[in-house]
């Protein structure tokens, strides 16, 4: 069972320094980093680089696994995909169910990442917030179940704040900005938060997300 959890949320979004990117992009439901979101992953890769972390668990989606990669490469450590982690299924951020690229096209491109590992939950679609809060505990409670010592977790912010609320008592408030991090601790026989929404590892100011995505963003998160 692991006992130390760190949850980080992805980078930096590319549809957030550029709007007019999903208009032209194969695949819009699945941005990657921006520029500003690279150089956080790599800040959050140095941070961790330190750390005695022995798994890395990331959601399935292009801009996780690409902020996972960068620590992955500094811990040379594997990267498994685990979609009960994937993004809210959300009918009012996506049109239809989003499909994020397969294992073996991630594993071709990333080739960190175990082609072997098999998600043990797959989130429906659509859900409420509710439902996927909900589905982010029960990922996290199996994960900590499945992976003996310190886990990293890569995820969304709705699905980061799941997964603390997954584990600690009495839904403490938590904060997941871009590449911040999130400490959870087993000790005498419960979890606790050791910190949340850390970002002193950041070398550069936090970047905007553009007011569109922000007004979209509190009505499905904080509603």
């Amino acid at each position: 069972m692991s006992e130390v959890v760190w949850i980080a949320r992805h980078g930096h979004r590319q549809d957030y320094a550029d709007l007019g990117w999903r208009r032209q992009a194969e695949r819009p439901h699945d941005p990657g980093l921006s520029a500003a979101g690279v150089i956080e992953a790599q800040d959050l890769a140095q941070c961790l680089g330190a750390e005695l972390i022995e798994h890395i668990v990331a959601s399935p989606f292009l801009r996780t696994v690409v902020t996972a990669a960068h620590v992955a490469t500094a811990l040379d450590l594997p990267i498994n995909l685990e979609a009960g982690l994937g993004e809210h299924m959300s009918s009012k951020l996506f049109k239809r169910r989003p499909n994020p690229l397969s294992i073996g096209e991630m594993a071709d491109r990333f080739p960190q990442i175990d082609r072997h590992y098999h998600s043990q939950v797959i989130p429906q679609f659509p859900e409420t917030k509710t439902e996927a809060i909900t589905r982010a505990g029960q990922t996290i409670q199996q994960l900590v179940q499945t992976f003996a010592g310190p886990l990293l977790i890569v995820t969304h912010e709705l699905i980061g704040k799941g997964s603390v609320w997954g584990l600690v008592n009495q839904r403490p408030p938590v904060r997941f900005p871009t590449c911040g991090l999130t400490k959870l601790v087993h000790e005498q026989g419960q979890w606790k938060m050791a910190f949340t929404g850390e970002t002193s590892h950041l070398s550069q100011p936090r970047h905007p997300i553009p007011e569109i995505w922000n007004y979209l963003l509190r009505q499905i998160i904080h509603h």
